[in-house]
């Protein structure tokens, strides 16, 4: 079906309601003769990503039932059925994703983002896609310097993203790593900053947060593992590998090691008191990142960038990533850049900082479904006789 649509130009709504249709069709085949089943959900089930949980808790206060939909051996499928009433639906992750809904924009394609964020004039890091490593070099030789950043085209997270390059060596090693798992791969130009994640719903700013990178502060008295292992005590962190928690330890890794190395110091340095040092040169959350939440400090302008461009987005829900100095000053007075859109972001991250205050996504993201779900009823209704 999605050959068809492409031939024919763009996703009529033809094609899109019979995929639709379709999906909802062979899910439910699957749960009756039961390769999918309905499990209630666990709190402490690992296989249930944190983004996810967050929203199950915030329905059971309001007396919705949200079951997972397992596979015959007990796998996750990341499928949810959620009730309401004396109706079911099946959607992905959050319950606005009903099964087979269709994203209007590619989220994963970063040159998809830096065409809509071009449009709405919003910040972006001048680049572009390559699939071949001669080309970049020349690109970055001749046209925007280093330092740069090598990451694939599709995909979130960091997976497989070098930052930083400062030399052509870097360079080469970089497309190697990214060319792993991508053909085509993204040459930008590297901004320095502090990372945020603005989430929308409905259009409006509901929390933003700034990630900062693994680190721990001195007292004067203890080694950096001694200190790491306090912070790793918090019993919000979970390990690397979990699904189910939104805090991560600090992980032992051979990258810790080398940070380290740079920063002048090892695990059983004895740091000086409020000196800050970094385990991790990423502000990924499975490497133990911290969260501080900075919703009531972003600029007003900033803010109408963000609108616009969850707006442009066409969905209900989008986390945007932004790299500035300082999101409480206008982003076109510092050097910045919007890094990518997310139409599935882990919105948990804004119910457990580390520090600030907590805000309800969840609570924001159900309100929004309800409101649709009860206008989607009074237009299908049929009048009193």
């Amino acid at each position: 079906l999605m050959s068809v649509t492409r031939l024919l130009g763009g996703p009529p709504k033809f094609w899109v309601r019979t995929r639709e249709k379709m999906i909802l069709v062979i899910f439910r085949v699957f749960i009756r003769i039961g390769l999918l089943i309905e499990s209630e959900i666990d709190e402490t089930d690992c296989t249930i990503q944190s983004r996810s949980l967050v929203v199950v808790q915030e329905a059971r206060k309001r007396g919705l039932s949200i079951r997972a939909l397992k596979n015959i051996f007990g796998g996750s499928t990341n499928y949810f059925s959620i009730g309401h009433g004396e109706e079911k639906e099946l959607f992905e992750c959050f319950p606005h994703m009903t099964l087979g809904y269709t994203l209007p924009i590619d989220f994963s394609d970063k040159e998809v983002a830096k065409s809509l964020l071009r449009a709405e004039g919003a910040p972006y890091a001048r680049g572009k896609s390559f699939k071949r490593a001669n080309l970049a070099v020349r690109y970055v030789s001749e046209d925007i310097g280093f330092p740069v950043v090598v990451k694939p085209r599709t995909g979130s997270l960091s997976k497989h993203t070098t930052c930083c390059i400062k030399t052509r060596e870097e360079l080469e090693e970089a497309i190697k790593i990214t060319k792993v798992i991508s053909k085509e791969f993204i040459v930008e130009e590297h901004i320095d900053g502090n990372v945020y994640r603005i989430t929308l719903v409905d259009g409006e700013l509901v929390a933003a947060c700034w990630r900062e990178a693994p680190n721990v502060s001195g007292d004067g008295a203890h080694t950096v593992k001694e200190l790491i292992n306090q912070k790793n005590e918090n019993p919000l962190r979970g390990d690397t590998d979990a699904t189910n928690v939104t805090l991560h330890k600090i992980a032992d890794t051979p990258r810790m090691h080398s940070m380290l190395t740079l920063q002048g110091v090892d695990l059983n340095s004895i740091l000086e008191k409020n000196r800050k040092i970094y385990t991790h040169n990423k502000v990924v959350l499975a490497c133990g990142a911290d969260i501080h939440d900075i919703t009531d400090t972003i600029h007003p302008e900033n803010t109408a960038i963000f609108k616009r461009i969850a707006v442009a987005c066409q969905v209900p829900l989008v986390g945007i990533d932004v790299i500035a100095k300082d999101i409480s000053r206008p982003l076109c007075e510092q050097k910045s850049a919007i890094l990518e859109m997310n139409s599935m972001p882990f919105i948990d991250m804004h119910h457990f900082p580390t520090s600030g205050k907590a805000y309800n996504v969840a609570g924001h993201l159900l309100d929004y479904y309800l409101r649709t779900q009860n206008k989607r009823h009074r237009q299908t209704a049929f009048p009193s006789l």
